[in-house]
C-alpha cells in the first residue's frame, strides 16, 4: 500500500500553488506568519469596506481568506465578485480550488466546469478536473489530460497531465501504465519531484526496494530539500534492512521538515 502524506486532489493543488516542498518552520515562525496574516485580511477588509466597488481588493481578499483556510468567508468575497463579472472564467476556476480545498468536491467540479465552458482552452481548470476525476477512478481524466497535452503550449502543463494520467492509472492498479507516464513526466521535466515520489511508491509496492530508492536518491539530487524524498528512501533502506542508512534518511525528513510526524514515528520505531 502506498504511504501518501497527501490525498490527490490536494496533492495537486499543492504542486499548482507550488507548496509541495514548504520551508521548514518552527512554531514561532507559523505564529508569527499567523498574525501577520490575520493584520493583512483586517487590512483588506476595511480596504473593501472603503470601496466596495474595487474587484481587484475583494481578489486579494478572497485569496489571504483562502490562504488562511477561511472557505467560507472566502465564498463570500467569490459571490460578490461574481455578481460583478458571472462570465469570468478565472472567478470560476478560483471557486472550484476553494471548494475543493473545503472538500466539497461535487460543488468544486460544478464550479471548475463552469470555468471551462467559459474558456475551452484554460489549462489550470482542466487540470484540476483531470486531478478531481482521477481520485474517483473516473477515465475522464485521461480524455482530459490527454486534451491538455494535446493544446498546450508550455512544457509545465504537459508534464502536469502526464503525472495525472500517471496517478488515474496507479488507482486503477495499472502498475505498466502508471510506470509510463510517470517516466514521460520526468522526460519532459526531470524537476517534476512528485513524480519521482509516485514512481517510486509503485516500485516499493512491488517491492522493488532497491528500484524505488534509486528514483528517491534521483529526487534528492534534483532537491536536496525534499524532505519527502529523504523519508521514503529511509522507507527502502529499512525494507533493505539498512537500520543505520534508513534512520539517518528519517533524520533528515524531520530536520527538514517540523511536522512531518511519519519521519518521526519511524525514528521512534527503529530506536
Amino acid at each position: 500500500m502506498k504511504t501518501r502524506r497527501f490525498d490527490i486532489v490536494f496533492l495537486v493543488l499543492l504542486i499548482f500553488f507550488n507548496a509541495c516542498n514548504p520551508s521548514p518552520e518552527n512554531k514561532g515562525d507559523t505564529a508569527a506568519k499567523g498574525d501577520a496574516s490575520n493584520v493583512n485580511i483586517a487590512r483588506l477588509q476595511q480596504a473593501v469596506s472603503a470601496r466596495p466597488d474595487s474587484a481587484g481588493l475583494r481578489y486579494l481578499l478572497m485569496d489571504e481568506l483562502l490562504n488562511n483556510g477561511r472557505f467560507s468567508d472566502a465564498l463570500v468575497q467569490n459571490d460578490s465578485l461574481l455578481n460583478m463579472d458571472s462570465i469570468n472564467a478565472g472567478l470560476w476556476y478560483k471557486r472550484g480550488v476553494i471548494l475543493l480545498e473545503s472538500g466539497d468536491t461535487t460543488r468544486g467540479i460544478s464550479a471548475l466546469l463552469k470555468s471551462v465552458q467559459r474558456a475551452p482552452m484554460f489549462m489550470e481548470p482542466l487540470l484540476q478536473l483531470a486531478a478531481v476525476y482521477a481520485n474517483q477512478l473516473d477515465s475522464q481524466a485521461l480524455s482530459i489530460a490527454d486534451k491538455v497535452i494535446g493544446v498546450a503550449e508550455e512544457p509545465r502543463p504537459i508534464s502536469q497531465a502526464r503525472f495525472i494520467k500517471g496517478l488515474y492509472y496507479s488507482n486503477v492498479n495499472d502498475k505498466a501504465k502508471a510506470l509510463a507516464e510517470f517516466d514521460s513526466c520526468l522526460v519532459n521535466d526531470y524537476t517534476f519531484l512528485e513524480a519521482y515520489i509516485e514512481k517510486g511508491l509503485l516500485l516499493y509496492d512491488q517491492k522493488d526496494y532497491s528500484g524505488a530508492l534509486r528514483v528517491f536518491e534521483r529526487a534528492i539530487q534534483v532537491s536536496n530539500t525534499f524532505a519527502e524524498a529523504y523519508y521514503q528512501s529511509g522507507r527502502c533502506q529499512e525494507a533493505l534492512g539498512n537500520k543505520a542508512d534508513a534512520i539517518l534518511n528519517y533524520q533528515k525528513a524531520a530536520g527538514l521538515d517540523k511536522n512531518f510526524s511519519a519521519a518521526k514515528e519511524a525514528l521512534e520505531r527503529l530506536k
